[in-house]
């Protein structure tokens, strides 16, 4: 808490700082650059970060619920709350998204200025989360701690894995992603049922209302959303392979054209489903955000440069699967 606090009182100057660095660990961001990678410039390593992202939120979403840990300006009202995050601090999903995604598009490139800007947005991307009230130091080290972990066993199995995956008939392999998908699920709500009997201590609640920011943690969201996600990703993957791939590269202005109508699509299915769809945390609206989520991922992976084929904003010629 110290720590905290000896931040926040060197003054509002570094907010616009550690509001933007905090900004580029949001998954809206990655959401926002990832498709740019893989629609326009490598597919291959666009795909790369996309399975992660998937793979680490699906980690952050129960490794919270599991500690169900507080946030600094849930148990103190000298916290300022200058963001806001309704879900459980331990660990830092924007610090261990940093390590695990910065540190994968370091890997890809293998350069060392790359390997210079990874470690430093990582670093103050864990730092803008302590000023801005949003976690404990503990919170952030445990965050680059889990996210170096998920890097290393992704480095270290992607290669068997794929190879395997990619020696199986198609039908196996979207079995393989569905049992995948299932699984985050299946681990996610018991997870979430094993604190059943737990409740959220009534001074959290008041103090953190106070600060602007009440928390519902307890919400089944993000774990059905990156189990969608991975399972709609997967099954693009899959198609996009199976017809060739397609080249991320051409002229400039096929680039931008296929990321505004890449993102046109996404638009429409995240805003327009969002709209029909039911909400809540029973199972039909949870299904009915799996199935909207789902088409998300399979939108941007196999949905989108079908339609870029369409539209002749790829070069059939020169293909590249995201093998």
């Amino acid at each position: 808490m110290d720590i905290i606090l000896y931040l926040q009182n060197l003054g509002d100057w570094p907010a616009p700082v550690m509001q933007f660095f905090t900004f580029l660990g949001f998954e809206e961001f990655y959401l926002l650059v990832m498709p740019a990678i893989y629609w326009c410039f490598d597919t291959v390593m666009g795909a790369r970060l996309a399975i992660m992202l998937a793979i680490t939120t699906s980690v952050n979403a129960v490794l919270k619920v599991a500690f169900h840990s507080p946030r600094p300006f849930w148990v103190s009202d000298k916290v300022r709350a200058l963001s806001s995050d309704p879900f459980f601090g331990l660990p830092s999903g924007h610090a261990q998204n940093a390590v695990s995604l910065w540190g994968t598009w370091a890997f890809s490139m293998k350069r060392r200025w790359v390997w210079i800007i990874a470690i430093a947005a990582a670093f103050m991307i864990g730092l803008s989360r302590l000023y801005l009230g949003m976690h404990f130091p503990i919170d952030v080290l445990v965050g680059w701690l889990v996210g170096a972990i998920l890097l290393w066993m992704f480095l270290r199995l992607e290669a068997p894995i794929m190879k395997w995956i990619n020696g199986q008939s198609v039908t196996a392999q979207l079995i393989t992603f569905a049992l995948i998908s299932t699984s985050i699920l299946l681990i996610g709500n018991l997870t979430l049922w094993g604190l059943k009997d737990w409740q959220l201590p009534v001074e959290w609640v008041q103090t953190a209302t106070q600060a602007g920011s009440p928390p519902e943690p307890f919400g089944r969201g993000a774990i059905t959303t990156a189990a969608a996600i991975f399972f709609g990703l997967g099954s693009g993957l899959i198609l996009i392979h199976q017809q060739g791939g397609f080249d991320p590269k051409g002229a400039l202005w096929k680039r931008l054209v296929r990321y505004l109508v890449g993102m046109m699509g996404t638009l429409a299915l995240w805003a327009g489903l969002k709209a029909i769809f039911p909400a809540g945390e029973e199972f039909i609206p949870q299904a009915f955000r799996f199935i909207r989520y789902g088409l998300i991922g399979f939108w941007v992976a196999a949905g989108a440069p079908m339609i870029f084929r369409w539209l002749n904003l790829t070069d059939p010629a020169t293909h590249q699967s995201p093998e």
